[in-house]
């Protein structure tokens, strides 16, 4: 991964903070482990992701190739 700007860097940081949050839940099927907070972290980290500038180039691309 590239990170280019400090947005990127910003961004970098917030998807590493869910990472750690995402292990601290626990292995996944364990008694306590809890299925909402994984999949709404997941979904936060999942959309932080896709704010980065290289993926925005790569959907950027995309969307040129088949307009």
């Amino acid at each position: 991964m590239e990170i280019k700007n400090d947005n990127d860097i910003r961004l970098w940081f917030r998807i590493k903070s869910i990472d750690k949050k995402i292990k601290k839940l626990g292995k996944i099927g364990s008694n306590n482990f809890d299925w909402l907070t994984w999949e709404d972290l997941n979904d936060e980290s999942a959309n932080l992701f896709s704010q980065l500038s290289f993926m925005r180039e790569i959907t950027k691309t995309l969307k040129n190739k088949y307009d």
